[in-house]
């Protein structure tokens, strides 16, 4: 409690810093771009023709306007043409060496820093126009061995205008009539990737605010550039595809970050509370535990307690991610009521990319409720009963979202449910909870009305209240005298497990009745130890132990990106998905502003 208390005391302090210092309004934008729109159509020999429509709102007086095109990973840019569009007319504008302010219907190029700069000779004044730019990117594709890929950037961070309405429109030289194409987009989260048809999908993002850069990533058969000179003569496809997924899977531990982070921030928010430390200490008074210390300088070197996997991992908040789904698999297979192999046993098994997991022990009251729960989702949702493949997981979670959730949040329900049936928490402090919540919320109003007239009480009333209301929760939330030793325990042996990984034998490792392995993976520690040896006779046995070696051996065997892969949401689709964050990595870039 104390740690907490000092790290909230940290961010009110950094909270109330940014609250000392005068609110100023932000100014509205003199210049907008309502609209961009681009048309790209790739070529046969690599090159990139592109046509923009970009709609500027014009909200101060501007001699004209600029695009600003990155030239990196190219071999540069021809055929510029800059034209008006009024309503159904089009307007050409004309090229210039020279122009100056008040000059219109002009455009100029200049190449400087490995950028190309077009400006454009438009006197402005509270009014909207839509330039149309058309330009041809040269050797942008590149032709690898086993792949084709187009890797471009259709605004860069350095653009410095904001966007309401970003729309990228590519279209393919040769229809995907054998759903080879895969599409990848990096840019902000909001954004949308669709499929049309065969040949041109498109990206949509609302509301892009300035320095947010977005690219599209396509890989196709590498016959669609037949004619390229932008040849590496090497293999490419599995790399970028692995590539995609750790921005996925970046993206997903990124988020609980952020919601994290968000709610704390949020309680610190409407925690603006003050109350009397003696409230506060009366509250800790009548929670302080009533344990045996001497229990809590144990070294647990084996499972503490026979609860599942789900339930260990629930109680140390580490419920989360593939590794406890996995942990859960295994323990139900160590428990006699599924089975795994590769799809194709005639090949071995890491030659496999996708895996089936095999009913073979139906449900029955030896279970928990949370277990059979799992099992109803794993088999009758995702599968067909008796079995479901890595692949089926995978497209159930990606084309049935709102249910995937649902049913993660019910046996994330039913997990907790088992925790407090087992007495792992006290629920006899919620009334004391309750006064604390209520005097933080009077504290609110206190501080609010302090600081309107300007008392520096008001950090006061913030802090304390702040405090309370944090602690008053955690009395919904507080783990029982039991639960906290067992806290204590599942941490003491997840550090022995992390510290020393200890070396087991031949027979404790093939022994299927042992499940330390098992419960040190739901609490995400992976036992990189020299399992190997076994491995063989593992396969033999048919032994849960086989699949936890290969899947601890590294990420880059195919069952353990197939068991990752398959419980992460890809936003990589040849029809459908969104965007990713991370990339930047692809040709082009630049952005469009006023002069």
């Amino acid at each position: 409690m104390k740690k907490l208390i000092k790290s909230i005391m940290i961010l009110l302090i950094a909270v109330f810093s940014l609250l000392s210092f005068p609110n100023y309004a932000l100014a509205e934008e003199d210049l907008l771009i309502t609209n961009w729109t681009v048309d790209a159509y790739l070529q046969e020999n690599g090159d990139l023709w592109i046509a923009e429509d970009i709609t500027f709102e014009f909200k101060d007086k501007f001699n004209g306007v600029y695009r600003d095109i990155v030239l990196e990973k190219t071999s540069g840019v021809s055929d510029i043409l800059v034209a008006i569009v009024n309503g159904g007319s089009i307007s050409d504008y004309s090229q210039v060496t020279k122009a100056k302010n008040g000059d219109q219907d002009v455009f100029t190029l200049e190449e400087k820093n490995n950028k190309l700069i077009i400006k454009i000779f438009s006197p402005s004044k509270d009014e909207i126009k839509t330039f149309r730019i058309s330009y041809l990117v040269k050797d942008v594709a590149i032709k690898y061995k086993d792949t084709g890929e187009l890797y471009y950037k259709f605004l860069g961070n350095e653009n410095v205008t904001s966007i309401e309405s970003f729309i990228v429109n590519i279209n393919l030289p040769s229809e995907d009539n054998s759903n080879k194409v895969k599409v990848f987009a990096h840019g902000p989260l909001n954004g949308r990737i669709d499929k049309i048809n065969n040949k041109l999908y498109r990206f949509k993002v609302e509301k892009v605010p300035s320095k947010t850069f977005i690219e599209g990533r396509l890989l196709f058969p590498t016959e669609y550039i037949a004619e390229s000179k932008n040849i590496h003569n090497i293999d490419k496809y599995q790399d970028i595809i692995d590539e995609e997924a750790a921005l996925q899977t970046k993206i997903e531990q990124d988020r609980l970050k952020r919601e994290a982070s968000r709610k704390l921030l949020n309680n610190i928010t409407l925690a603006v509370s003050g109350i009397s430390i003696l409230a506060f200490a009366i509250a800790l008074y009548q929670s302080k535990r009533n344990i045996n210390k001497e229990i809590l300088n144990i070294e647990f070197r084996d499972i503490p307690e026979d609860c599942t996997p789900a339930v260990a991992s629930y109680i140390t908040g580490m419920f989360v991610g593939s590794n406890i789904i996995f942990a859960t698999i295994l323990d139900l297979f160590r428990k006699g009521y599924l089975r795994i192999r590769g799809e194709d046993e005639a090949f071995d098994v890491l030659d496999n990319d996708n895996f089936v997991i095999h009913k073979t022990k139906n449900i029955d009251m030896s279970l928990i409720d949370h277990e059979r729960y799992f099992m109803n989702w794993l088999f009758d949702d995702m599968g067909n009963g008796e079995e479901v493949s890595t692949n089926d997981i995978k497209y159930y979670n990606k084309h049935s979202v709102s249910k995937s959730l649902e049913r993660q949040s019910t046996w994330k329900k039913k997990v907790k449910a088992e925790a407090d049936k087992l007495g792992y928490y006290d629920h006899s402090k919620s009334k004391q909870g309750t006064i604390l919540i209520i005097l933080s919320l009077v504290s609110i109003i206190l501080g609010i009305v302090t600081a309107v007239f300007g008392s520096m009480f008001a950090l006061l009333n913030f802090a304390l209240g702040t405090i309370l209301l944090i602690y008053g929760i955690s009395l919904f939330y507080r783990l029982s005298d039991k639960g906290y030793i067992q806290y204590k325990k599942w941490m003491s042996f997840k550090k022995y497990m992390m510290k020393h990984k200890p070396d087991l034998s031949k027979e404790e490792a093939l022994d299927s009745l042992d499940p330390t392995l098992i419960y040190a993976l739901s609490l995400n520690v992976i036992n990189k130890q020299r399992l190997s040896h076994y491995y063989d006779e593992a396969y033999t046995m048919n032994s849960w132990v086989f699949w936890y070696i290969i899947f601890a051996s590294g990420d880059n065997n195919s069952f353990n990106r197939s068991i990752r892969n398959s419980f992460v949401s890809s936003s990589s689709s040849s029809s459908s998905g969104s965007f990713s964050g991370g990339g930047g990595g692809g040709a082009g870039g630049g952005g469009a502003g006023g002069f």
